[in-house]
């Protein structure tokens, strides 16, 4: 590796996803600060597909997309000419009618050359092959197209260098010492083991990594983009910035200086940037904890972190769609729930972060046949804590009208009079988010969308789900950890009572004592069951047969075999049967590695047949059945 004596500039810019002329302004405003800030010779990464947006999905396929993306490249190229700067910047890149990921990489004297993406998402973006071009007509020159990423500045001191975009591949991917940037779009996600892979690759490979993430302001609806911005050397973590934001942010390292031994960090200090410090090296040098069985879906250790990193995604992702959307105010039904109480949360969080006051938060409580007096003061007290005062509007009077006009006796408690009160809520808080040019904030988890334990069109719909990428049971700790995390030990308190309530949807009328009648897990079996189907299932990809079998050795002495089969039953067959209201589920940031968004996560046709699935457990059934007959 060669670096001469270089400062490497991790750049990831506030961008509009397919705004070029936008981007392309902030793109200049970073490079303007950087090459003011020192004489020195700079080396400025920037995301993939930077210049455009990392999530424009088939906005790809527009044309006028790429060619803005090329005007783009001629103005930066133009601005950085004679300077001290040498740029790598992701745009989408038309050759002989075929669109390539690529990378650009433009010194002072001019635009170099492009990489191409090895292993583009095909749905948008061709992979190189043969007959791929291997250069481009560019302002009466012709530049490279360098094959597999590796090229040499010599002229400028810089050689031994290679560009991957996308997906580090596995094991060693070269002999010799070398710079190797890693161009990325990655997700934050709560479970993440990015910095085990990084130092697992830059074990094995001799040189320096630096990887540049696409960031939070690419668009929040099925990920929050990362950020991330990490340099590696023989597997120790030289420096990072991890922090979620919307701002352009800058991560600078002195190469010469790690060159000769030293770890020194340059910040860089314009207002445009998001300075970070390093604190000290640390090595990434053990494999990830052990998941809780119980709780599969957070690791056994540091549960506190992953709580904190679900929660700072939950706000981020909301935060990005009140920028994109440019609403006033926010329009959340309250229950006194668990779901409702973390969505009331995470409302609050998004508001205090973009400084706009909590009364922009419009929260209504609509109170029908089977709301109970405790339901209804968990979120009172939930409420008074965040000094929003709720919104009170029966649904009863509407109700009983509704059902009288379509022939229902409105007395029998039936799936058509519960349903019918999710929708009125559904339909007020629409309305009103018209009335206040507002948005509404959905609260549905993971659990639920997973089992179809929802009313279409009534609860399932909203215009964006904070609680979509939550399993329940990782939802009901995370509630009493952000409550305690805003708003200290009453909040604890407050929210470890609407934890430890009995989960219902309150949809029939309440006893004669006032107690509610109907509570999920009776008709559901336990979420602490379903969640660890769900991750063994489709994360893990076990048969339900080694899913039953790892089950019963998890919950043995909880629950009997036979009981966790029924539930294990209850579990596939729900799952497959309402594949349709998961078809048609709003936007929702993705928190873990498993995620049920039938954009980017699970994607099943909602006629697909479970009984593969189901006669497995019928043999189970019938093995057990035999075994209690001859006992």
């Amino acid at each position: 590796m060669k670096a001469d004596d270089w400062l490497l500039n991790l750049c990831v810019p506030e961008l509009r996803v397919a705004d070029v002329i936008f981007n392309t302004a902030r793109i200049l405003e970073i490079l303007r600060h950087t090459a003011s800030s020192s004489d020195r010779k700079q080396l400025c990464l920037f995301p993939q597909l930077a210049l455009s947006g990392n999530t424009c999905a088939d906005l790809f396929l527009q044309p006028l997309l790429a060619q803005a993306c090329l005007l783009a490249l001629e103005q930066i190229e133009d601005a950085i000419d004679g300077s001290n700067l040498v740029v790598v910047l992701g745009l989408p890149l038309s050759l002989e009618n075929q669109l390539y990921d690529a990378t650009a990489v433009i010194e002072p004297g001019g635009l170099r050359g492009f990489v191409l993406n090895q292993q583009p998402d095909p749905r948008y973006f061709q992979s190189p092959k043969v007959n791929t071009p291997n250069n481009l007509s560019w302002r009466g020159s012709v530049v490279k197209i360098f094959e597999h990423g590796r090229l040499n500045l010599s002229s400028l001191g810089l050689q031994n260098m290679q560009i991957v975009l996308g997906d580090l591949p596995e094991g060693r991917l070269f002999a010799e010492e070398m710079l190797l940037f890693n161009l990325t779009a990655l997700p934050a996600l709560a479970d993440s083991t990015y910095d085990t892979k990084f130092h697992q690759f830059s074990s094995q490979n001799a040189g320096l990594l630096a990887v540049c993430s696409a960031g939070a302001s690419e668009s929040t609806g099925e990920n929050v983009f990362s950020g991330l911005c990490q340099v590696w050397q023989n597997g120790n973590l030289l420096a990072e910035d991890f922090e979620l934001g919307f701002q352009s942010k800058l991560l600078q390292l002195d190469l010469h200086a790690v060159e000769n031994g030293l770890d020194s960090l340059r910040s860089a200090d314009s207002p445009h940037v998001v300075r970070r410090g390093l604190d000290s090296l640390r090595s990434a040098n053990s494999p990830p904890p052990e998941r809780d069985p119980h709780v599969p879906f957070l690791l056994a250790d540091n549960q506190n972190k992953q709580l904190e990193t679900a929660f700072e995604i939950q706000t981020a992702g909301l935060m990005g769609r009140i920028r994109h959307t440019k609403s006033e105010n926010l329009l959340l039904g309250i229950s006194g729930g668990a779901d409702s109480s973390m969505a009331l949360l995470v409302c609050c969080h998004a508001l205090d972060q973009l400084g706009i006051p909590r009364e922009n938060l419009i929260a209504v409580s609509m109170p029908g046949p089977g709301s109970s007096d405790k339901s209804l003061k968990n979120s009172d007290d939930l409420t008074n804590l965040t000094g929003i005062k709720p919104r009170v509007i029966s649904i009863e009077a509407a109700l009983t009208e509704h059902l009288a006009n379509i022939g229902h006796d409105w007395h029998t408690p039936d799936v058509t009079y519960e349903n019918a009160q999710a929708r009125e809520r559904t339909q007020i808080l629409m309305n009103l988010a018209n009335l206040h040019n507002g948005l509404v904030v959905g609260t549905g988890d993971m659990s639920e969308n997973a089992l179809g334990w929802s009313t279409y069109n009534g609860d399932q719909m909203s215009m964006y789900n904070v609680n979509a990428g939550l399993p329940k049971t990782v939802l009901l700790k995370l509630l009493v950890w952000a409550a305690a995390m805003l708003f200290g030990e009453q909040g604890r308190q407050v929210a470890q009572t609407i934890a430890d309530a009995p989960i219902s949807a309150e949809l029939k009328p309440l006893l004669a004592d006032g107690s509610i009648s109907q509570a999920t897990e009776d008709v559901l079996g336990p979420y602490r069951l379903h969640d660890f189907f769900l991750w063994h299932a489709l994360q893990e990809r076990k048969n339900p047969a080694a899913v039953f079998t790892e089950a019963t050795h998890i919950f043995a002495g909880e629950y009997e075999p036979g009981f966790i089969l029924q539930t294990l039953k209850t579990f596939y067959q729900r799952f497959f049967r309402h594949q349709f209201k998961r078809t048609a589920s709003p936007d929702g940031p993705r928190l873990f590695s498993l995620a049920l968004s039938p954009r980017s996560g699970w994607r099943m046709p909602a006629d697909a047949s479970p009984s593969l699935w189901l006669e497995q457990l019928h043999q189970i059934e019938n093995t057990l059945r035999i075994s209690d007959n001859s006992q």
